[in-house]
């Protein structure tokens, strides 16, 4: 069975993303694993934390920090995945974002990552860097890159 993985935010691109996944994960029968990455600073748990489809995102109540910012994410993602009939589950990992998706992508053997690209100003690019950038010049599959803007 094709997985793929299938990185979001908690910004409005990342219903764009899941409309992506969606509409690849049933083009290749392919599973999905949803992922969101937290600065390991302010993770509150470590390793790998994982989230299956089908709990309602209303029952967690509103985010009070960046640990359940992601997890809030990632439900929303799971349901959106859910509702479409694709084969979903997530997590939430501690990291810098570009090199914990890469790497659980090959842990995986993702056939796909799939993300969106923010468009940074080019200080912010300087300042911050581009995980989509890094994520195409590292990852050992194909990146699928949504640029529609906000």
């Amino acid at each position: 069975m094709k997985k793929l993985l299938v990185a979001v935010d908690n910004s409005a691109l990342a219903r764009k993303v899941v409309s992506l996944a969606t509409e690849q994960a049933h083009a290749l029968d392919a599973d999905v694993v949803v992922l969101c990455c937290v600065d390991a600073s302010y993770a509150s748990t470590i390793g790998d934390y994982v989230i299956e489809a089908g709990e309602d995102p209303g029952d967690f109540g509103s985010a009070q920090d960046e640990q359940n910012t992601a997890e809030a994410a990632v439900r929303q993602a799971l349901a959106a995945l859910q509702k479409a009939g694709v084969r979903a589950t997530g997590r939430v990992l501690a990291g810098e974002s570009a090199e914990t998706i890469v790497a659980h992508a090959s842990e995986m053997g993702a056939a796909m990552i799939i993300m969106g690209r923010r468009h940074l100003s080019s200080f912010n690019r300087l300042l911050k860097g581009s995980v989509s950038a890094a994520v195409i010049e590292r990852a050992s599959c194909p990146v699928l890159v949504d640029v529609r803007a906000d």
